[in-house]
């Protein structure tokens, strides 16, 4: 599951970047901007995700609730 969520977050991170590198070639600076600031907070909410997930994983091992 690990690899998954690091080629997802890699694959994030390719596309966002092919689009910022078309859109600035296009004169669209702002608009890679926002793509940019799009793909950060996609890749944010991957994370807190899994930090969630591992929240859920320690409060089973030590039987909090």
């Amino acid at each position: 599951m690990q690899v998954e969520v690091l080629l997802r977050i890699a694959g994030v991170g390719l596309l966002v970047t092919a689009i910022c590198q078309v859109l600035t070639r296009a004169g669209r600076e702002e608009i890679a901007t926002l793509a940019t600031v799009a793909g950060i907070l996609l890749v944010l909410f991957i994370v807190v995700n899994l930090a969630g997930e591992l929240i859920a994983q320690v409060q089973a091992v030590f039987h909090l609730s």
